[in-house]
């Protein structure tokens, strides 16, 4: 259960968020995404060492969208093709 405390720095949290310009939500934004996709760009990697670049950004799709199964599909059906492209 939240306590005031808790509550208190929350809306401090909000309200600094809600001050903030467009311009900074969105850089702050991409700043965390980037953050996050470094951190399981990380663990793949650690999974699986020996990862080209390409494979590896599949497999940080896969990680991001896991529970969207037609968008599931559709990067198998991406990553298909460009290995029946690089065969030609």
């Amino acid at each position: 259960m939240p306590t005031e405390a808790s509550k208190s720095v929350e809306r401090l949290y909000w309200d600094l968020v809600r001050a903030m310009s467009p311009e900074e939500k969105y850089r702050k934004t991409l700043r965390l995404n980037a953050g996050v996709r470094a951190v399981v760009e990380t663990q793949i990697r650690e999974r699986q060492p020996g990862i080209d670049d390409r494979a590896l950004k599949f497999a940080v799709a896969r990680r991001r969208y896991w529970s969207e199964p037609k968008v599931l599909q559709m990067l198998d059906e991406m990553e298909r093709m460009e290995k029946e492209a690089a065969n030609e």
